[in-house]
């Protein structure tokens, strides 16, 4: 593992930083490219995006402050360390996310929500799929041990010891789900493109399987505490909360757009 690229000026550079900063990095700049797909203003979306972006770190840093509640109210200095903890995905997606509907439901007709979300979403996921090497260089997420031929062995553990590369399942499966979404997106645009309302599918299916991905995860992080994430990870209360409203946005869509292709 490589959890630190350089140092500077007695400062050090961390790995984990700079590939998700890269990561979001080209998010935002295939999100720009991909506006025209869905016809989208360029300056009002890239107002939203930024503004979204913004609110997607505070989200990502908050979910650390909130999860370790306990340790930075016992220390508060820590607060102002910000090289302790990392970010969370769920923390960022929520910030972004809520932040879009917002600014987008103040300015209904400079942007539509439900388009900028689907310009969005497969950049969103390849974020993720690059910036999980980052938590692998860092040695952080880890799996739990296994004798498994995938297994890998870091610094931390015995030489004996090895675990899931539990960082690596993530951007392999996060590289399949842009595959799936950019596939869903070519069968409906032609759909959508015959209606007067933007009817969303790639988003609504990019945080379904994304919930499936860190739910399917569980077993390789933790198996002793399945069912203890799932009832006190404030994370995972969220996904499970937000994957019935995603399955019900996602039938909805996809039921629209069938009924109104079939009466034209």
């Amino acid at each position: 593992m490589y959890p630190t690229l350089f140092h500077i000026f007695g400062f050090r550079v961390d790995t984990y930083s700079v590939i998700w900063f890269i990561a979001l990095s080209l998010c935002i700049l295939w999100s720009i490219r991909r506006l025209e797909i869905y016809h989208l203003d360029e300056y009002e979306s890239r107002r939203v995006m930024a503004v979204s972006f913004f609110f997607m770190l505070v989200g990502a840093k908050s979910f650390e402050y909130i999860i370790h509640w306990n340790s930075y109210m016992s220390n508060p200095s820590l607060f102002l360390d910000i090289n302790r903890g990392g970010v969370h995905e769920f923390g960022a997606i929520s910030g972004a996310f809520i932040t879009a509907m917002i600014m987008c439901f103040i300015y209904p007709r400079k942007v539509s929500f439900s388009k900028i979300c689907d310009t969005v979403s497969p950049a969103a996921m390849f974020a993720i799929a690059l910036g999980r090497w980052g938590c692998f260089l860092n040695g952080c997420c880890v799996g739990v041990h296994t004798d498994s031929f995938l297994g890998v062995h870091f610094p931390f553990d015995r030489a004996e010891v090895f675990r899931h590369p539990v960082q690596i399942y993530y951007s392999v499966i996060a590289f399949v789900i842009i595959a799936i979404l950019l596939w869903a997106e070519r069968r409906v645009i032609p759909l959508q493109s015959q209606q007067k309302k933007h009817y969303s599918v790639v988003t609504p299916l990019a945080l379904i399987l994304y919930s499936l991905m860190r739910l399917a995860m569980i077993p390789f992080r933790d198996r002793q505490a399945f069912t203890w994430i799932l009832t006190h990870s404030l994370t995972y209360k969220g996904i499970l909360l937000m994957l019935p409203f995603m399955c019900v946005w996602l039938a909805y869509s996809l039921i629209q757009l069938k009924s109104h292709s079939q009466a034209k």
